[in-house]
C-alpha cells in the first residue's frame, strides 16, 4: 500500500462531490468536538479550565510620564507602557492601533492636556 499523505488526501477531497465534502467536514467535525453519541447520549463535555485574571497595572509610572512630558506632547494622543512611550499623533485612532499592535498589556491610551492652559468650571 503507497503512503498516505496530506497532499493526496487533499487532491481527492477536492475531487468528491459537494455534499460529500460536506458530510466530511461534519465528520471531521466530529473528531475535533464531540457531538452527542449515535445513541443520542450527550457525549462528555472536558471540564473548563479556569482562567484567573491579570491583575490591573498600576498607572504611577504612566502619571508621572505626562506630568514631566506635558509641554511637548500638548494636544496630542499618547500611548504610555510604563514609563514607555509606544506610540504619539493628533490621530487617536492612529495611536489606539499603534499600542494594540505593540501589545502591551492594558496600555494607558490619552489625550495630553495643555498644562499652561487654565480651566475655568
Amino acid at each position: 500500500m503507497p503512503d498516505i499523505t496530506v497532499e493526496s488526501l487533499f487532491n481527492q477531497i477536492v475531487q468528491l462531490p459537494q455534499p460529500e465534502r460536506f458530510r466530511l467536514w461534519r465528520m471531521l467535525e466530529r473528531l475535533v468536538k464531540p457531538g452527542p453519541a449515535e445513541d443520542g447520549t450527550p457525549a462528555p463535555t472536558p471540564p473548563k479550565k479556569k482562567l484567573q485574571p491579570k491583575p490591573m497595572p498600576n498607572k504611577d509610572r504612566e502619571m508621572q510620564w505626562l506630568l514631566e512630558h506635558a509641554r511637548e506632547y500638548a494636544g496630542q494622543w499618547v500611548a504610555l507602557d510604563g514609563d514607555r512611550l509606544i506610540a504619539h499623533g493628533p490621530n487617536a485612532k492612529e495611536v489606539y492601533a499603534a499600542a494594540n499592535a505593540d501589545g502591551a498589556y492594558l496600555p494607558m491610551v490619552t489625550q495630553v492636556e495643555d498644562p499652561d492652559r487654565i480651566f475655568i468650571f
